[in-house]
């Protein structure tokens, strides 16, 4: 039977975390449009048979998967072709939602007719559960509850996947496929129906709660800076991106620019994050003459005061960036974030 939403749940190594995950769907007021698809990734703790008890006291909401270990991206490949609902959402088996917020967005999808809906969400400290930063799916407040054309939709925040609600359809006959074995896909996945998206419907309903501050998270710099390769991957995916667009129309491209600009940024991170070891510098400077000559819009669209600098100096102010970005990761440890 045909469900209104699809929430695929990945489940790797997450056996302290999914109960809470899963029990936030099964208070959800809305249940009978509801499927959750649960797909351990060849976990090797107990979260197949957590999930399994689940599926066994909610069969009608429930749908639990096995399957060996393809990352993140593979788990989200997999779970749209399992999909059953006219909607898709991800939720990562370490975050949960908010069951009353889940049944609003429901009940908006109900008579929201848009290629994506964007919802507010927010970040959780992790141990604490302290509310970090409720974040906005739009800034003009008076875009929420309405479906809008791209052309105006292209001006608002780029959507994240903790915020993206996307029509399964879009996905499906656009043969939408993420990088398998690979971390950072999740810029794929926000950024990857972007082309053919014509509107967008936004949702104040704060949906998504996303733990932040977990060792090993995949945005945690120590996992950034040892996982570079793969972060470099998705980005030569998102240039290739920016190719086949190039002569999109200008609010899709203007959007693409922004979105890949964003993770860009997180690549010069990882750059001042390592100094000067292991060829960061010179590799830093190659990239981002590269990014100048082959990605002007993304290059352009980068927005970090820091980076700037660095260019404007010739990269000459790389040792002050390094070293600022030094001092704020050791002032942020001290606060304890």
């Amino acid at each position: 039977m045909e469900k209104l939403l699809t929430v695929i749940v990945p489940a790797y190594n997450v056996e302290r975390y999914l109960d809470q995950c899963l029990t936030s769907f099964a208070e959800c007021p809305a249940r009978d449009d509801l499927e959750v698809i649960v797909v351990d990734d060849g976990a090797t703790d107990g979260s197949l048979a957590l999930a399994q008890r689940y599926r066994f006291q909610h069969p009608d909401l429930f749908r639990v998967f096995h399957k060996d270990n393809g990352g993140h991206g593979s788990v989200i490949n997999f779970g749209v072709e399992q999909a059953r609902g006219r909607y898709l959402k991800v939720v990562d088996g370490d975050d949960w939602v908010d069951g009353e917020a889940l049944a609003g967005l429901i009940g908006f999808l109900r008579c929201a007719d848009a290629d994506l809906v964007a919802s507010d969400y927010n970040c959780i400290e992790d141990g604490t559960y302290r509310l970090i930063e409720r974040r906005h799916a739009a800034r003009d407040a008076g875009h929420y509850g309405r479906s809008l054309g791209f052309d105006v939709a292209a001006a608002e925040e780029v959507m994240k996947i903790h915020s993206l609600t996307i029509r399964t359809a879009l996905l499906r006959e656009n043969g939408i496929r993420l990088t398998e074995n690979c971390f950072y896909e999740d810029a794929e996945y926000a950024l990857l129906p972007i082309p053919f998206c014509e509107t967008v419907a936004y949702d104040d309903h704060c949906v998504y709660q996303y733990r932040l501050g977990r060792a090993g998270q995949s945005v945690d710099i120590q996992s950034l800076t040892a996982r570079r390769g793969e972060h470099l991957r998705i980005l030569e995916s998102l240039f290739a991106l920016s190719d086949r667009c190039a002569d999109a129309d200008a609010g899709h491209r203007a959007y693409l620019d922004r979105g890949i600009a964003l993770f860009v940024q997180n690549q010069y991170q990882i750059y001042l994050a390592l100094g000067f070891k292991e060829g960061a510098f010179a590799e830093m400077r190659a990239f981002d003459r590269r990014l100048r000559a082959e990605q002007p819009g993304v290059y352009g669209a980068v927005w970090k005061k820091s980076i700037w600098v660095i260019r404007k100096t010739g990269y000459l102010a790389y040792p002050l960036g390094v070293a600022a970005y030094r001092a704020v990761a050791a002032l942020r440890a001290a606060r304890g974030r």
